[in-house]
């Protein structure tokens, strides 16, 4: 009996110290020891040179570093790997300091290559690279000295198209050649094929590389035989029409009317517009229809109406009070004097203020109007307390599709002032 406890207890010894040795094999650490390392990898080289013309070449291009890198980097270093032209499948391998690149069917003869490494790789410490590299070589034909360079604006949502994918094909080739913009929208794709190339920048918005189809975009068709650029105002491209999803009440005469999607710019036909009073489905008249940006103005014009108008009110009491002799036991008031207001500070006169953003892309955002999804409806008359409404229009999204759609809207019921 002794003798088979000995022998468990060995078993069990024998199964921890096994367990252990798996664990700690299966996680990837940094070596014990020595100095604290707070550098990130460095590139030493790129196989084949950036540059090179290599007609036989069917090895992989392989990308060299310091030190050994995290095969998880950036959730995996395939995804670091930009590869162009597009090809159907792709073969990225981690070999501890280097990575391997090259195409599963094999490498295209009298092709330009661009292969591009994102920003992102790290070593096994997490020091990351902030920078990238591109190699661009070519199997057989001379690589041109070309570039085709632009910014994207995320006109949509009225930002900066910030790591927009922009994609080149090469017609009637089909060759898809493919680079990120920077975090100003910006981008530069070199060394292209001269010929004709559709190209589109979309807000990949899932990050997937590839542009899906509800996400916004813009393209053109440009002939590239040196240089070429081009601003990009994505967009979701939509065949129908915006449908109302929302309407609600502001005040007694206006009306808030949101769409399902982004309107074409400019304001709205006061026509496109039908209101009816339930159940007799009466129309009732509409004064006029309003963009977001206008009722916004109209809104901010009525409240510095109103400000200056308390002000003048304030201002008069004061100098009516100011300007008041009171003679008693002749002793007149004495003068008040006041501060003059303060005025507001000139355009550049804050030496303090934050400079403005100098990337192309904020430039250019006001070159266009701000994109919304919503109207303003003013009524002739106030809407009825309580009573139910049905609100039509008609709208235009930004690809021109045109619906008709409806919705109720309830009146609210002013709540009773409190008796107590």
């Amino acid at each position: 009996m002794a003798r088979a406890v000995r022998h468990a207890r060995r078993q069990a010894r024998r199964l921890g110290l096994l367990t252990a040795a798996l664990a700690a094999c299966a996680v990837i650490e940094a070596p014990p020891g020595g100095p604290p390392d707070f550098a990130a990898p460095v590139l030493v080289s790129v196989t084949p040179d950036s540059g090179a013309v290599v007609p036989d070449w069917d090895d992989a291009v392989r990308i060299q570093f310091d030190e050994v890198i995290n095969e998880q980097s950036g959730g995996g270093v395939d995804r670091l790997i930009q590869f162009s032209p597009r090809v159907e499948q792709l073969e990225v391998n981690w070999k501890r300091s280097a990575i391997e690149v090259k195409p599963k069917d094999g490498w295209r003869a009298g092709v330009v290559y661009q292969v591009a490494l994102l920003p992102g790789v790290a070593d096994l410490r997490n020091n990351r690279m902030e920078a990238g590299a591109t190699v661009v070589f070519s199997t057989g034909t001379e690589i041109p000295n070309t570039q085709l360079a632009g910014t994207v604006i995320d006109w949509e949502d009225g930002r900066i198209g910030q790591r927009a994918l922009i994609e080149a094909s090469l017609l009637p080739d089909s060759l898809v050649y493919v680079i990120t913009a920077d975090s100003v929208g910006d981008f530069v794709l070199a060394s292209l094929p001269q010929g004709e190339y559709w190209v589109t920048a979309a807000i990949d918005a899932n990050n997937s590389g590839r542009r899906d189809a509800r996400e916004a975009f813009d393209s053109i068709t440009v002939v590239l035989d040196s240089t070429a650029s081009h601003d990009f105002w994505a967009f979701v491209r939509d065949t129908i029409g915006p449908q109302i999803r929302d309407v609600s009440y502001i005040d007694s005469l206006t009306i808030r009317v949101d769409f399902s999607q982004r309107l074409e710019p400019g304001e709205p036909d006061a026509s496109t517009v039908t209101v009816f009073s339930l159940p007799d489905t009466i129309p009732v008249a509409v004064a006029i229809a309003r963009s977001e940006a206008v009722q916004d103005s109209v809104v901010a014009i009525r409240q510095q109406a109103a400000a200056d108008s308390a002000q003048a009110a304030a201002d008069s009491a004061r100098a009516a009070a100011d300007t008041l002799e009171v003679v008693e036991d002749s002793v007149v008031a004495p003068e008040i004097v006041r501060p003059e207001r303060e005025r507001p500070a000139e355009a550049g006169a804050d030496s303090t203020a934050a400079p403005p953003d100098s990337s192309r892309a904020e430039r250019l955002l006001p070159e266009r109007p701000v994109l919304s999804e919503t109207w303003y409806i003013e009524m002739i008359q106030p809407l009825e307390a309580g009573a139910r409404y049905l609100v039509e229009a008609i709208a235009r999204n930004l690809s021109g599709a045109t619906a008709q759609s409806s919705r109720l809207l309830l009146a609210p019921t002013p709540t009773p002032p409190d008796s107590t």
